[in-house]
């Protein structure tokens, strides 16, 4: 989207990784995204599901009673994927405190996995209600279904055809 900023980029021979923020509409909040894609050793059975624990069980490291739940498990365009959503009330140590909500992507393409992270930054004060998760979450799911790995020389796994993505529509001035 138009507001999006990069705030980190990193590539290394094991490791790309690039993170998009945008201002949110929490006091001092923030939108983020990032593309992440891993080729360092793994277990030999690593799958996304494992890969999703692994990413998943560091969040619940740095979060004070946070809950997870699967969003969805399958192949996306031949592509064996996950897709869970972590809420973090409160994140250890920050001051104000705050909490977070993710919508994690993992997928295991032909060279490693990748990993795609969608996150808000919460108050801690006064988490949101039901209907604003539901309708985020809604937002996210739709989101993430247009993220999909693709190999242009494998027909088993075709990129879409970006000519026929329209623009998004122009958002009203403040």
């Amino acid at each position: 989207p138009e507001d999006w900023r990069t705030v980190s980029s990193l590539s290394t021979p094991y490791l790309r990784k690039s993170a998009f923020a945008v201002p949110s509409d929490a006091p001092n909040g923030f939108d983020k995204l990032s593309f992440e894609w891993f080729a360092r050793d793994l277990a030999a059975d690593a799958d996304p599901f494992s890969v999703a624990e692994q990413v998943a069980g560091t969040i619940r490291g740095n979060c004070r009673g946070g809950r997870e739940q699967p969003v969805f498990a399958g192949e996306e365009n031949g592509y064996p994927t996950v897709v869970r959503l972590l809420l973090c009330p409160e994140l250890n140590g920050t001051e104000p405190p705050r909490g977070e909500m993710l919508m994690m992507k993992a997928v295991e393409g032909e060279t490693g996995f990748w990993v795609v992270v969608r996150g808000r930054e919460l108050s801690a004060d006064t988490p949101p209600t039901a209907e604003q998760l539901r309708a985020t979450v809604g937002g996210w799911s739709t989101a993430m279904r247009t993220i999909t790995l693709c190999d242009p020389a494998d027909a088993a796994h075709p990129c879409p055809d970006t000519a026929a993505v329209s623009e998004p529509a122009p958002r009203p001035a403040p």
